[in-house]
């Protein structure tokens, strides 16, 4: 098959036990066959069925394109929120789309862990300095 590009952005979700957000799905272009031209979901699966159902139909409904993704959220948008970057991921198939999709959240799931890591890290000044007699010494 042919190799199809399509388009998303990064959903995430805001964690109340830490205060941030989280990288937690997308939304992308339909890239199926019935080219219903809807945002469809992937995302990291959880308990709240009623949710991705308000989200389909909202999607259905609006059919906004990747650019206003945001509109979907609704009643969630306290909640959720969808990062300003459009992307691409490409796949021969739509199964191939979504399986890509799946990494990629969790790319920016220990993407972002790192970040949060590294905000830890203290700088030591005292190795420059000790490098810096040393030379004197020569």
């Amino acid at each position: 098959g042919k190799t199809m590009i399509v388009r998303y952005r990064i959903i995430e979700k805001y964690l109340d036990d830490s205060g941030r957000w989280m990288p937690w799905g997308t939304f992308y272009e339909d890239c199926s066959d019935g080219l219903k031209q809807t945002l469809l979901l992937r995302s990291i699966p959880d308990d709240d069925r009623e949710r991705g159902r308000y989200w389909s139909q909202r999607a259905e409904t609006l059919r906004p394109g990747v650019e206003n993704a945001q509109v979907i959220l609704g009643t969630f948008a306290n909640r959720f929120r969808v990062r300003p970057e459009i992307r691409t991921v490409e796949g021969t198939s739509h199964r191939e789309v979504r399986a890509r999709l799946w990494d990629i959240i969790f790319e920016e799931m220990d993407e972002r862990r790192a970040e949060r890591q590294v905000e830890y890290v203290v700088p030591e000044p005292a190795y420059v300095a000790l490098r810096e007699g040393s030379e004197e010494e020569d």
